[in-house]
């Protein structure tokens, strides 16, 4: 009976993580530059060029042209990196007339507030919206929404994000396209090479962008929003309900709740904002430990009624239900290994498997600095890989028993991420 269980198992363990494995492979082919020597086929890809290329004409057109934007910067106790954040929205390259800021305050507790009341000073585009008590960011881009019925796209930024000037121009192009619900733009990291830890967060972003989310909006898989340096049609997200109050990662929810209802998600590489990663193991652990929780929020919420949506085409509907399920792979992973240990009938299948499944993100590190033509002190981290490979598994099973235990969610602040 216990061996009839084992092999049961094992062929489950196995077949989640070949899922993965060949998820990865079709992404790294379909996000590799067109000229390829695979030749692999974009899907409609080539149908969709001519939207990328209004794009282009978009971020220069006439300011009158251009969509009005309600931008959004929910913050709590941010007076340290206020200075950087102000002077990159300062700096941005859009009309002050069809342009509205919001600074949140999200019941900061530092002079936060202060600072941003003497910046709006004589800036009559920029507002502040103080609230009394911190509710988070969800809640607190939702009260703005409420607050400022003021512009047709949502752009959303976060307190450690430095948009370049012509980020928001780039960002709001594909809303040429009337299906476009929201579009994500490029989250570049400045501190890299900062240590270890930092270098691996890179190396997931660089992933998830110039492989991940390039490879998506390729094959009309609906990208993942990302957190900050992204924007929303407002009708768009009135339609889904807004931001989901208390969620760990109401990107992560929206990007589900759009698809479903019929919403196109872009990803636009050049709108570029830079932001800082943690350069901590423990920063990097709290930060990944919140999202590895926020994934198991999500699936719990909606793989069912995703699995089900009627609107959705089967490879879509599969991809979203893949992206749902967040860390499964990681608790796979480990599952993998400790049947090898208690099935040895099973075990050269099982280690194959799994380091098949350990090789491909290798891969997938590999084509992504290939592609954005990192520096060779970057390739040189990759000698970490196997110690935050570890670390990366451990903390998809804490999140995991902090999802199951139900454990209080909190608004992380910066410093605590360092």
């Amino acid at each position: 009976m216990i061996r009839r269980f084992l092999t049961l198992a094992s062929w489950l363990t196995a077949g989640v993580l070949l899922i993965f494995t060949v998820r990865r492979w079709l992404f790294i082919l379909a996000a590799l530059p067109a000229n390829n020597p695979f030749g692999v086929p974009f899907g409609r890809r080539a149908g969709r060029r001519p939207l990328a290329a209004k794009g282009v004409l978009a971020a220069h057109h006439r300011p009158s042209e251009l969509p009005p934007v309600l931008l959004l910067v929910p913050l709590r106790n941010e007076a340290e990196s206020l200075p950087g954040l102000l002077a990159a929205l300062a700096a941005l390259d859009y009309p002050a007339d069809r342009l509205t800021g919001v600074l949140i305050n999200d019941g900061s507790t530092d002079g936060s507030e202060r600072i941003i009341e003497n910046w709006i000073r004589g800036r009559d585009n920029w507002r502040l919206l103080s609230l009394g008590q911190n509710v988070g960011k969800a809640q607190a881009l939702n009260s703005a929404l409420a607050a400022f019925p003021q512009g047709e796209i949502v752009a959303v930024y976060d307190a450690d994000e430095r948009p370049q000037p012509t980020a928001l121009r780039y960002l709001v192009s594909p809303f040429s396209g009337k299906k476009i619900g929201a579009v994500s733009g490029r989250r570049a990291v400045c501190n890299s090479l900062a240590s270890p830890a930092a270098s691996y967060t890179t190396f997931e972003g660089l992933v998830h962008q110039w492989i991940t989310l390039r490879a998506k909006d390729r094959l009309n898989l609906a990208p993942a929003i990302l957190g900050a340096n992204c924007a929303y049609r407002r009708t768009a997200l009135a339609e889904v309900g807004t931001f989901e109050p208390g969620a760990l990662l109401e990107d992560s929810d929206l990007t589900l709740k759009l698809a479903r209802t019929g919403w196109t998600i872009r990803f636009e590489p050049r709108a570029v904002s830079y932001h800082r990663v943690p350069r901590t193991l423990a920063g990097y652990w709290r930060q990944h430990t919140r999202w590895a929780r926020g994934f198991n929020e999500v699936a719990k919420n909606q793989a069912r009624s995703t699995l089900a949506g009627p609107q959705l085409s089967w490879p879509l509907r599969l991809e979203l239900l893949a992206f749902s399920l967040g860390y499964l792979d990681r608790l796979a992973l480990l599952a993998g290994a400790g049947l090898a240990l208690l099935h040895p009938q099973r075990r050269k299948f099982l280690l194959t498997v799994v380091a098949a499944s350990l090789l491909t993100p290798l891969f997938q590190i590999m084509a992504a600095l290939a592609i954005g033509r990192e520096p060779m002190a970057m390739w040189l981290r990759i000698i970490w890989l196997p110690f935050f490979f570890g670390v990366d598994m451990a903390m998809a099973a804490v999140g995991m028993w902090q999802t199951l235990k139900q454990s209080p969610q909190i608004w992380e602040e910066r410093h605590a991420r360092k």
